[in-house]
């Protein structure tokens, strides 16, 4: 039986990253009501060290490793915590899918940077499938006019916050394994919110704990499994599969909060569907990079 490509074993690695951070916005939202934001990132943090560790060492049969790279960690923390800021910022003046339309620019920014940062060379494909694919997602969520308002300024800057997480994955190192690129991810998160949450401390409900292990475990494998995916191939090639978590979040909210998704909603996600699929049916072998 022959053994998927790196980039292969890549793509797969992006679109559960995707479904992870789905998940946790999902589950998130469950606990938003009660807690403050700042509350919610440091126990999840928090809660996911230890879960990590006991996660590599019972189903990865490995272990969590100090890193060389911990600046690198400390960097890609601080560049998450001001994304999230800026988009919850931004939220007080847009709803909800004007944002999400502004921050899927992200694929977009990513192939344009590999360029100019890695000297890839992406080719048409790669082009059509990001640029259909966001048109996919305008078409889905249908964006008035009020998103294009100074407040449209931060989900952009947003937007390039993440590009520059996924870019700045090429350099970590490669004996650092899922469960130590997690870890850190959690660890810096909380460290950073930690002198915020103090003043907004609420006492946790026992009951709630559940809901703060899920959201550890899907925020971190999100951030591990995005980080290795990038690591792994080149960034132009993986940018077009960005766009799945329209999919992943329409079929989420369908289930959860049984909202059947409406015409546009459904034909928009049918064509970053199929506009994915057609990229990953149409790619030249690995030496083509396209």
């Amino acid at each position: 039986m022959r053994k998927p490509s790196r980039t292969a074993v890549a793509i797969v690695m992006v679109c559960l990253s995707s479904l992870c951070f789905t998940l946790n916005d999902t589950v998130t939202k469950f606990l938003i009501e009660r807690y403050e934001v700042t509350v919610i990132i440091f126990v999840r943090g928090v809660l996911a060290m230890p879960l990590l560790v006991a996660m590599a060492v019972t189903l990865g049969r490995t272990r969590v490793r100090w890193s060389p790279a911990l600046w690198l960690y400390a960097l890609r923390g601080a560049l998450g915590l001001l994304a999230a800021y800026m988009y919850i910022e931004a939220l007080k003046y847009l709803s909800i899918a004007e944002a999400t339309v502004i921050v899927f620019a992200s694929p977009f920014i990513v192939t344009l940077a590999s360029v100019l940062v890695f000297h890839e060379r992406p080719g048409w494909r790669t082009w059509a499938a990001v640029l259909v694919s966001f048109g996919g997602v305008v078409i889905a969520i249908q964006p008035g006019a009020s998103a294009f308002q100074p407040a449209s300024l931060l989900i952009l800057a947003c937007a390039f916050l993440y590009a520059a997480i996924s870019l700045t994955s090429r350099w970590l190192p490669g004996e650092d394994n899922l469960w130590t690129v997690s870890l850190y991810g959690a660890a810096f998160s909380a460290l950073y919110v930690a002198p915020f949450t103090a003043g907004n401390w609420t006492a946790l409900d026992p009951g709630d704990l559940i809901l703060f292990a899920a959201a550890a475990f899907f925020s971190s494998l999100g951030i591990g499994l995005g980080s290795l995916a990038y690591r792994s191939a080149p960034a132009s090639t993986l940018a077009p599969f960005g766009y799945i978590g329209l999919l992943w979040s329409t079929g989420v909210t369908w289930i959860v909060w049984d909202t059947v998704p409406g015409a546009w909603t459904l034909t928009g996600a049918a064509v970053v569907a199929s506009s994915s699929l057609f990229y990953l049916m149409s790619r030249q072998p690995p030496a083509d990079r396209d």
